[in-house]
């Protein structure tokens, strides 16, 4: 085989693969503008749709105005009502009080609970003071042997200024219903419970009373170590001789 005869049967198998009748060139040639079109079109059309920020400024003022004009007449409308009223009233001489439609109620009571020998639900009745502060405030008044007056309430564990401040005008205090310790024979443990002696004035009290048998007189705690005069004048509300 020549190359000639190559030559002319490449050709024929070219021809065969490279060759268009009508029907397929009028296709290619419609295919050919519809992508041409699609290129100037995105070409032309932006890629992106933006949307202009409406204006709300004129509406505003709209609103704005509308609610000055409102005001203003609301404004006029109740001077002009309320100077009618008072027309009105001076007129018929109604600014005085009519016994006939106002009822005077009598005022509430006031809960009054004395400290010494309420219980545990007087005291509930108290503003701020449920079970467990009833309880402390009980506790605390038989360590005490009483309340002398209603502000040791403050030394009460818990109790603040601001809690008492609520409930001073429902207190009072009967100092009578003190129970006086006897220096004289009380214990050591048992003077110790008491708020007002603490363990280092409690111990002194004890040696001086060992050394000098009783006391003759509460005057001579002022001998012992640690009692001061303010502190003297504390305890000594809650002392006595003998039976």
């Amino acid at each position: 085989m020549n190359f000639q005869t190559i030559k002319k049967q490449i050709g024929q198998l070219t021809g065969d693969y490279l060759t268009y009748n009508r029907t397929e060139q009028r296709g290619i040639l419609v295919l050919s503008m519809i992508l041409l079109c699609v290129i100037i079109a995105s070409s032309v059309i932006p890629s992106g749709t933006f949307q202009k920020t409406p204006d709300f400024s004129v509406f505003a003022r709209e609103i704005r105005d509308f609610e000055a004009e409102w005001q203003k007449a609301s404004d006029s409308d109740s001077v002009a009502r309320t100077l009618k009223y008072l027309q009105y009233k001076t007129r018929f001489g109604a600014f005085k009080r009519d016994s006939v439609n106002y009822k005077s109620f009598p005022a509430k009571p006031l809960v009054i609970v004395e400290l010494n020998s309420a219980d545990t639900f007087e005291l509930q009745q108290l503003r701020g003071i449920g079970p467990g502060f009833a309880r402390r405030i009980v506790n605390y008044r038989e360590r005490l042997h009483g309340f002398f007056e209603k502000q040791q309430v403050l030394e009460v564990f818990g109790m603040d200024t601001v809690r008492y401040r609520m409930i001073e005008k429902n207190l009072s205090v009967n100092p009578d219903s003190i129970h006086p310790i006897d220096l004289n024979a009380i214990t050591f443990k048992e003077l110790l419970r008491h708020p007002y002696f603490p363990f280092a004035i409690t111990k002194n009290i004890m040696i001086y009373r060992q050394k000098n048998k009783v006391f003759k007189s509460l005057n001579e705690l002022k001998n012992i170590q640690g009692v001061n005069d303010s502190i003297f004048r504390r305890m000594v509300i809650y002392l006595r001789l003998g039976p």
